[in-house]
């Protein structure tokens, strides 16, 4: 019978074991009336699975809300969305759960609740509107807010954010840790997760044209716009849980899903609040390192231009260390020759003057010894200036007389992709210089393969746009940081010399 069939699959729905598929477009108004049935025929009812709601949103490993699951629960809704515009922000609520009335009513929206995220304790005002498209209808006072209902709220403080939980002062316990949301597999919204555990695989600067319409070129932020620029970024990120901002190296650095995305907020950004931006490729964290050792280099620094002057020299040895060593010091110094506080002076002179880059393409010298052989020093003359400046320019005449490589930061790149398209990947991995170390199944029962690789930073983003057009958005990906690599190919080291924004001229 049609009814057991229903009945079955709503009970199916709300297991998940079955995920409903309607195909529509808005945009032509096609299939709307097909799911608004299907979702009144085939969804539970949010007030008969209000229990698994209440139990899925504030009930984790590392504690609990407070609430107890049932109809007596209280106010409990869950942030689904953030709009943000000249206006201020609109957030959009789920409710979850909600107190009855001694006549066994539902009760009206609180004045007053605690986002579980933060503990903060927030006023809710006496505004409320239900969306009906882009109209708004208010609430009147005292309406019932039903387990289900999707109300909207202004102006709540920028702390609240999309996904968090909002419940009832008496419902927090303030013993408990933070509290993670939906990690019950009965949840209204599975896909719904922490903003953190979203893989943000794209990565762009973001400038602002100059004034007189050129490209700034370095994905630098350059003119008055700046805090108006940052402010927009900071609210399309409220909205969008895939949206996040970084400055790195006087650059400001966009994350999100991908190149496509990072077009869909440029043109937010124009068309809310007019504002032109330029998207760049991210600066890639290159270091120089050295192939051979060096010995008894000097560095000198002597001033005399009456008065007191400044004299300082030093002897060093330097030499290369295994990836990943960093910068190490060792003095050798005897017999007093050079007193401790300026050996300390010229080891800060030595360090400052590795990072501020080598003589290749101007990046961070690393993985080098320098040790403190000798040096000299004047009872009057000798400062703490004098030998910082001793130690910088023993560091320059070093790193002049041996041979500097050029190394690449690497990812390890995680694929998750059905069988049929890891030979694609494969591919792609080696035509971006990278090379593959090791393919499994996936472990979730999905069928697919999870690929390893290691891949040069810089090409990431190619590999990125790459495997969505061989693969239609089907598969994923993450990287993160693995480890340093010398770049041994010529024509590869030249272009990147050349396009160094860092190069000692």
């Amino acid at each position: 019978a049609p009814e057991k069939v229903i009945h079955g699959l709503q009970n199916a729905v709300r297991n998940q074991k079955i995920l409903p598929v309607v195909f529509t477009s808005a945009e032509k108004n096609v299939g709307i009336p097909e799911l608004m049935d299907a979702v009144a025929a085939f969804l539970p009812n949010p007030v008969d699975v209000r229990e698994d709601a209440l139990n899925a949103a504030c009930a984790s490993e590392e504690g609990k809300c407070g609430l107890t699951p049932g109809i007596e629960a209280g106010f409990a809704a869950r942030v689904v969305h953030t709009t943000v515009d000249s206006f201020g922000s609109l957030s959009i609520l789920r409710v979850i759960s909600n107190g009855c009335d001694k006549d066994g009513k539902f009760e009206s929206i609180p004045h007053s609740v605690v986002n579980l995220r933060t503990r903060d304790t927030i006023k809710i005002g006496l505004t409320a509107f239900v969306l009906q498209g882009k109209e708004r209808v208010s609430l009147p006072n005292g309406s019932r807010i039903l387990p289900g209902n999707v109300i909207a709220v202004p102006k709540l403080p920028d702390s609240v954010h999309t996904n968090d939980i909002l419940t009832i002062p008496d419902a927090v316990n303030e013993e408990e840790s933070e509290i993670k949301i939906e990690v019950s597999t009965k949840a209204l919204t599975p896909l719904s997760r922490s903003s953190k555990d979203v893989p943000l695989m794209f990565c762009a600067t973001v400038s602002l044209p100059d004034a007189d319409g050129k490209k700034s070129g370095k994905g630098k932020v350059v003119n008055s716009g700046d805090d108006k620029l940052i402010s927009a970024l900071d609210a399309i990120s409220r909205e969008d849980l895939a949206v996040r901002l970084e400055q790195n190296a006087g650059s400001l650095l966009l994350h999100c899903m991908s190149g496509d995305h990072a077009m869909l907020i440029a043109s937010r950004l124009k068309e809310r609040y007019d504002i032109t931006i330029e998207l760049g490729l991210p600066p890639v964290q290159y270091k120089e390192t050295i192939s051979k050792s060096v010995v008894n280099v000097e560095g000198r620094h002597k001033k005399q231009s009456g008065g007191r002057g400044q004299f300082g020299v030093c002897l060093i040895s330097m030499e290369p260390l295994e990836e990943g060593a960093g910068i190490e010091f060792e003095s050798r110094i005897k017999g007093g020759v050079i007193s401790k506080p300026f050996i300390s002076s010229v080891e800060k002179g030595v360090r400052e003057q590795l990072q501020s880059g080598g003589p290749l393409a101007g990046y961070p010298v690393t993985d080098v010894k320098v040790i403190l052989t000798d040096g000299k020093m004047h009872s009057v003359d000798s400062n703490d200036f004098a030998f910082q400046s001793a130690g910088k320019q023993a560091v320059k005449q070093a790193l002049s007389k041996t041979h500097t490589i050029l190394l690449q930061p690497m990812e390890q790149a995680t694929f998750v992709i059905s069988d049929a398209e890891q030979g694609e990947v494969n591919s792609v991995v080696s035509r971006n210089d990278g090379y593959v170390t090791g393919s499994d199944s996936a472990g979730d029962g999905s069928g697919q393969i999870e690929i390893s690789a290691i891949l040069p930073s810089a090409n990431i983003p190619a590999v990125s746009d790459a495997l969505r057009a061989k693969t239609g958005g089907s598969g994923t990906f993450t990287s993160e940081f693995s480890h340093y690599q010398a770049v041994n190919d010529e024509h590869t080291v030249k272009s990147i010399v050349e396009q160094s924004p860092h190069r000692h001229e």
